[in-house]
């Protein structure tokens, strides 16, 4: 469906929030913006836009969102998935600089916006918020998440949102991992097949924060490598989406991938590679077993 830009932001908790801020901020040079409750806003600093939302309790993803161009797109959404009979919440200016929104659930639980902000100007290097870090992320990038049904999940994105897939790895009938995206950038959405001994429920794998080149990410990863973080994988290139990569573990219990030189897809049909080594590994060495390891799913609120 036309009208989406990009991944938004996403909301995740965390086990120690103030550990987890003091490294957003101080070794990721992440901007916090706003504070509402329990919960905190953080930007990638280019913007008056949240790209992080974080409260203390458990670990994993609570919600996620795409942006869309503005508010009629919004009303378009809830009309759309209304005549779908999903069940939908608006949610109009219920996060910090955002003008109207709709949230509504994934076949298998994960809860995602449409949402519209206040600030649609397009971003200035020059012009950063105070406390941004000349390393920091420009944008979050995608999310990557287990679900323990990848093919009714991959469904609901392409047919009742409309969104397009850009690359599925595996069997057809039956896909290891899957790329949806918004407009051209190659997902903003990745699903992962949950593992055989994994949980029932959805589960977070990573939140991705892009980068506009490799000298960037490079500045990025020695940054944090100074505070003490130890990467888990890269860094690297994948073979869908043609991105550079690295993953680490942040302090809050969340996986967090760096991405930059994302690929442009305008095909209509997505591409197809024979398994999920082929489709993360193009220079290798693959995935460590640690990544069959996810963070979780927040309902609610809930821990």
């Amino acid at each position: 469906m036309a009208g989406l830009q990009r991944i938004d932001h996403a909301k995740v908790h965390v086990t120690q929030l103030e550990r987890a801020l003091q490294f957003y901020t101080e070794a990721m040079g992440l901007v916090e913006l706003d504070r509402r409750g329990d919960t905190v806003y953080l930007g990638c600093g280019l913007d008056d836009n949240f790209d992080l939302a974080v409260a203390e309790g458990g670990t994993g993803i609570e919600h996620f969102a795409v942006r869309a161009t503005d508010a009629s797109v919004v009303d378009d959404y809830e009309d759309r998935l209304t005549g779908a009979d999903v069940a939908v919440e608006r949610v109009d200016g219920y996060e910090p600089g955002q003008v109207a929104g709709v949230r509504f659930d994934l076949p298998t639980g994960v809860p995602m916006e449409v949402v519209a902000v206040a600030d649609e100007a397009y971003e200035h290097s020059t012009d950063t918020r105070p406390g941004r870090a000349g390393h920091a992320p420009s944008t979050v990038d995608h999310v990557q998440w287990f679900t323990p049904d990848l093919g009714a999940d991959l469904a609901f994105l392409r047919d009742t949102v409309g969104m397009d897939i850009s690359d599925v790895a595996g069997p057809r009938d039956d896909p290891e991992i899957a790329f949806a995206r918004c407009n051209t950038l190659h997902h903003d959405i990745a699903l992962k097949a949950m593992p055989e001994d994994g949980p029932e429920h959805a589960s977070l794998h990573h939140l991705a924060w892009g980068f506009d080149s490799i000298d960037h990410m490079k500045l990025f990863l020695d940054t944090t490598a100074g505070h003490g973080m130890e990467f888990e994988r890269g860094i690297g290139r994948h073979y869908a989406g043609d991105n550079l990569f690295a993953y680490f573990w942040e302090p809050g219990g969340n996986r967090f991938e760096m991405c930059a030189e994302m690929a442009v897809v305008k095909t209509p049909e997505p591409g197809y590679t024979e398994d999920y080594e082929s489709a993360t590994t193009a220079w290798g060495p693959g995935a460590p077993d640690s990544f069959a390891e996810g963070s979780g799913l927040v309902r609610d609120g809930e821990d």
